[in-house]
């Protein structure tokens, strides 16, 4: 995705290589993490990047394709989500036993779990939205069927991986890195068929 931006310069792929960026790193502190016992740092750069920026920063990018005037104002709010994020992730406290058994290692300190489900909720609703949108204006031209079907992919891939992040945010362990594993090459598979 960044090689298409650098090569067409086009906003919604700058958003989309920014949240697809956010999403390897959340991976990789999630699998430093498993590896070699959590850290706090690990915790929370997995927690500020998969679980509130990046799906944020890809609806930001799905704005960009399919309303850029309504995207405009919103990179404002998406930029001061990321700051907001940033601060509340890294000054609140950490309870690294609750974050490795339940995931839920913000007890007791609220704000980052409220700025996640604005961040990843607002932002699969705009995500599975735009991808049906899409699915739909694809389906009505002729000989598009096959970039309908991947947009429907997406939209799939994007569902999968926010009901992950929905069972980890109620206490579920062990679901997210399976959940995100599938949603993510569904949505790899929908973007291929693009």
């Amino acid at each position: 995705m960044a090689a298409r931006y650098l090569s067409r310069r086009r906003a919604h792929q700058l958003a989309w290589a920014i949240g697809l960026a956010m999403f390897a790193a959340a991976a990789i502190a999630g699998a430093m993490a498993r590896m070699g016992g959590a850290t706090e740092i690990e915790y929370r750069v997995f927690y500020l990047f998969g679980a509130i920026l990046n799906v944020a920063w890809l609806a930001l990018g799905t704005m960009f394709l399919l309303v850029p005037r309504v995207a405009r104002w919103a990179v404002w709010a998406v930029v001061a989500l990321t700051i907001i994020a940033a601060f509340a992730v890294f000054a609140s406290p950490v309870d690294l036993s609750a974050a490795v058994d339940t995931g839920r290692g913000f007890g007791d300190s609220p704000f980052p779990r409220i700025l996640a489900g604005i961040g990843s909720g607002l932002g699969s609703l705009i995500l599975i939205g735009g991808a049906l949108w899409s699915a739909w204006v694809f389906l009505r031209r002729r000989h598009e069927g096959r970039r309908a079907l991947g947009n429907v992919i997406i939209a799939a891939g994007v569902l999968v991986a926010a009901a992950g992040g929905t069972a980890a945010f109620t206490g579920a362990s062990g679901v997210v890195e399976w959940t995100n594993f599938a949603g993510v090459t569904l949505i790899f598979i929908g973007f291929l068929l693009i």
